[in-house]
């Protein structure tokens, strides 16, 4: 699943459980057995737990794929490389803690992939790595179920997934 994906499909869950747990905060208010304050208690821990909980969780994995790559497909995908056919910055930074000057911005590469035993094809690729120019040839990982979703290697090689290139700290994942 690529990351604008997942992105989209943390707000359509945020739209349903916004409008799913309503009812289920109105039915635990509704109980008078438990002490209202315990009622209170319940109902916040219900709708933060059940329903912030994953979607807060699956926007933090999106933006930690973004910023710091698929680490888990550069060991598990499979090996390949991949042409740099354009190289784009983007408005978009991913902040962690520092200033949004000091954050990273989201590069967007295009790139035609070639892995062993499949025909070449062309996909884009957004991280947060700044360098790869049109041109260059890039270790890439793909997945063995899902060919649009690419990680370039870009330092992050374990030795077991894709040959690492030098220098770069970042890899990134393959978002529409």
């Amino acid at each position: 699943m690529t990351v604008s994906r997942i992105s989209a499909a943390c707000w359509i869950f945020f739209v349903v459980m916004s409008i799913a747990f309503l009812p289920l905060g109105i039915a635990i208010m509704a109980i008078h057995a438990i002490p209202t304050t315990a009622r209170v208690v319940l109902a916040i821990v219900a709708v933060a737990g059940l329903w912030w909980g994953p979607f807060g969780y699956a926007m933090y994995l999106s933006l930690a794929v973004m910023r710091n790559g698929d680490r888990r497909l550069l060991r598990r995908g499979i090996a390949g490389t991949a042409e740099v056919l354009s190289a784009k910055a983007t408005n978009t930074v991913i902040q962690e803690g520092e200033f949004a000057w000091q954050a990273p911005r989201v590069y967007k590469y295009g790139l035609r992939i070639s892995v062993p035993g499949r025909p070449p094809y062309e996909t884009s690729c957004s991280i947060c790595a700044a360098g790869i120019q049109a041109g260059s040839v890039v270790n890439v990982a793909v997945s063995r179920h899902n060919r649009k979703r690419v990680t370039i290697d870009v330092g992050q090689g374990n030795g077991s997934g894709p040959a690492s290139s030098a220098g770069a700290q970042l890899s990134g994942m393959r978002f529409e």
